[in-house]
């Protein structure tokens, strides 16, 4: 189970793509990333788990976009998924934005309403740029510790301005927080332990909860799939309990000291 990282690292503009569909950006997304031949067949599967947003791009060092809207139409065809219902995310490079923007009109478009949701920036380390550029309504960044400290400023403005802050890297980049040797955290173990979820999977509801919006790469179609989506309303049940309820507040505030406080 891998969150999927987004590149290249510099800046790049980014649209939420609708193509009629009505469906709003969940906390969880499917990130396509180094899937290359695979990626037809995983964006299905995770399709047919359940997952109801695709994260891919038109940059073929690391994606394959063909491969990703092949399994999205398998799906569809399938009759598990209309389009209405799946939001994607398609960043861009800034020379296919530039490209892109040539085959626009300078003026609006009445036939082009609602095919785009959103505008957004995926890799951007300075709310200066932020500030300048308009109707940023996604930013997608790593989020880990040693990246500007859990990316607080960034996401700070995110919160702010009303943007989306999709958090990529949250597994491969904290394995101090999840996993062994150096890990579990006890706040994320305690979670896991009382909800009967991994503790990778304690981790994606907190930060959910926290209200990133997590990229999540898995492979393993028969478990981890199925497991990352089950998890929060896992978590959520547990929390109904009175024990479940003292221990989430005890390592809600132990999670919001790490990734906020500064």
């Amino acid at each position: 189970m891998a969150s999927t990282p987004s590149e290249p690292t510099s800046a790049a503009p980014t649209t939420t793509t609708t193509s009629d569909s009505t469906a709003t950006m969940p906390p969880l997304m499917y990130g396509t990333a180094w899937k290359k031949e695979r990626t037809a067949d995983l964006v299905y599967e995770a399709i047919k788990a359940g997952f109801r947003g695709i994260d891919t791009a038109a940059m073929t060092k690391h994606y394959d976009e063909a491969g990703t809207g092949e399994g999205i139409r398998r799906a569809i065809r399938e009759g598990i998924i209309s389009r209405k219902d799946l939001f994607v995310r398609c960043p861009k490079t800034l020379l296919a934005w530039s490209t892109l923007q040539s085959y626009l009109p300078s003026s609006p478009d009445p036939s082009r309403r609602g095919k785009i949701l959103r505008l957004g920036i995926s890799n951007v380390h300075s709310v200066s740029l932020l500030d300048v550029l308009p109707g940023v309504g996604v930013v997608q960044n790593r989020f880990r510790a040693v990246e500007r400290a859990w990316d607080r400023q960034i996401r700070s403005w995110c919160e702010a301005k009303g943007a989306r802050y999709q958090g990529f890297w949250t597994l491969t980049g904290n394995p101090s927080i999840w996993d062994y040797p150096a890990g579990p955290a006890v706040f994320v173990q305690a979670i896991a332990d009382g909800a009967g979820v991994s503790c990778a999977e304690a981790w994606y509801v907190l930060m959910m909860e926290r209200g990133v919006v997590v990229l999540d790469g898995t492979t393993d179609v028969g478990g981890h799939m199925r497991g990352d989506l089950e998890a929060r309303g896992k978590v959520a049940e547990w929390r109904g309990t009175e024990e479940g309820k003292h221990v989430w507040g005890v390592c809600w505030e132990k999670f919001l000291r790490v990734v906020d406080s500064a």
